[in-house]
């Protein structure tokens, strides 16, 4: 039995099943999970001015509205009565809690940019699965690593997610079904809560405390996991459109014949080989100025969150490092700011890291250009101009762009790990 779940998951994980050898793919064959997380976004395809896409955006920042300003109490209450531990914790939920209202916002407010991103990639599995097989099987290897790291990302923030429900309802089940009235224990809840005037443990503000975390905990995957999935999905998608662009110098003059270009300007044969030229560059230029266009576009969707998540993550880090700390200093280690640190991390690390990637394959562009032979071969006068107007668009740094974000990179991420540690080194200190 497990044997064939095991069998059927690695099936479904490297889509075993899929024709990848198809002229007739495209986006939503090859990832059907786009839309399924797109549509609680409020991004609807068959009826798209629905009034009905936006109860899900609305609800999720409303409660999580709620969150934010609970989490704001109870770090004014933790300094107050000096319980710095408990104050860095609600803190720290505070800062990601922070993040949701401007994932939903800024798809909603930039829906037509999200569905020509949708559009323009859809385009490019269209023209790129009816070309050759070394085109198409490159392409598809690498829109298959995008689909097994979508599902790895979801499964370990599902994880995380699985396992705050986890440290509290087992405690809670073993106080249902073992612990004694007289014990004076306390019902645990996901996360710390704090009331002025009133006890939050006790019936019934322990049920709608609990119900509201559970809620928040389902609509923080939902949200922040989907738009760092679609984030690196749409940046590995560019690279892999800029793998095709070198490739595709690689053989620019293949097939050709070198003497056409030593006959008068007006000869057949000369005519038919600049039209294959001008065709073949033609593919070249439309697949890089695609790539620039959709940088663009998800710059405009991501932007503003973005920035959040740039801007917060070395604070996010070092409370979490600090609560990780202290936990060690009484004799334990917190698992779950240990996975919290974790993710955190690589939601950082993962769009800096894309960007170098992507930052450099766009250089790699202009170097492939001018290595494609053109100084070798006559045919290369045919094309001097269109070459050199590839190379200098090639100098452009590729990067999501955004007012208030640097450029995405590992040295943005280093730098940020650093500021975290020094946070940290201070924030220990005072302690």
């Amino acid at each position: 039995m497990n044997s064939g779940i095991f069998t059927a998951l690695r099936a479904f994980i490297m889509k075993e099943g899929f024709d990848f050898t198809s002229t007739d793919i495209n986006l939503h064959t090859f990832h059907p999970q786009l839309r399924m997380f797109l549509v609680p976004m409020g991004i609807f395809f068959n009826n798209e001015n629905s009034i009905i896409r936006f109860i899900w955006p609305f609800m999720s920042s409303a409660l999580s509205m709620v969150a934010i300003g609970f989490e704001a109490i109870f770090v004014f209450h933790g300094i107050e009565v000096k319980d710095y531990a408990f104050a860095t914790e609600c803190f720290c939920y505070f800062i990601l809690l922070g993040v949701i209202p401007l994932v939903y916002g800024s798809v909603l407010f930039n829906r037509q940019n999200m569905l020509q991103i949708m559009e323009s990639m859809n385009n490019d599995f269209k023209c790129v699965c009816k070309l050759d097989a070394r085109y198409r099987e490159h392409f598809l290897k690498g829109q298959l690593l995008i689909w097994q790291l979508c599902f790895f990302w979801l499964w370990f923030t599902g994880i995380i997610a699985i396992m705050y429900f986890a440290v509290t309802l087992v405690p809670l089940l073993y106080l249902t079904l073992f612990a004694n009235q007289d014990e004076h224990t306390v019902r645990p809840l996901i996360f710390p809560m704090w009331l002025p005037e009133d006890d939050p443990y006790r019936t019934p503000n322990y049920e709608t405390f609990f119900i509201l975390q559970i809620n928040i905990c389902f609509i923080f995957v939902q949200a922040f996991a989907v738009y760092v999935y679609i984030q690196f999905h749409v940046l590995l998608h560019n690279y892999y459109m800029l793998d095709l662009v070198i490739m595709h110098f690689g053989v620019i003059f293949e097939g050709l014949d070198e003497t056409v270009a030593y006959l008068p300007v007006r000869d057949e044969r000369r005519v038919e080989t600049q039209r294959i030229l001008n065709k073949r560059m033609e593919r070249i230029v439309t697949w890089h100025n695609s790539v620039f266009k959709l940088t663009a576009m998800i710059s405009k969707v991501q932007g503003a969150p973005l920035v959040y998540q740039v801007m917060v993550t070395s604070m996010a880090v070092c409370l979490m490092m600090y609560q990780i700390a202290e936990k060690l200093n009484e004799g334990s280690i917190d698992i779950m700011f240990s996975m919290l640190i974790t993710a955190t991390t690589i939601q950082l690390w993962a769009p800096c890291y894309l960007g170098t990637m992507l930052r450099n394959k766009a250089f790699d562009v202009g170097e492939a250009c001018w290595l494609c032979g053109w100084h070798e071969t006559s045919l290369g006068r045919l094309l001097r101009q269109d070459i050199v107007i590839v190379i200098l668009r090639s100098q452009q740094p590729l990067s999501i762009k955004f007012i208030g974000l640097p450029y995405l990179s590992l040295e943005t991420f280093s730098s940020h790990m650093s500021s975290a540690y020094s946070y940290f080194n201070m924030l220990r200190h005072y302690n």
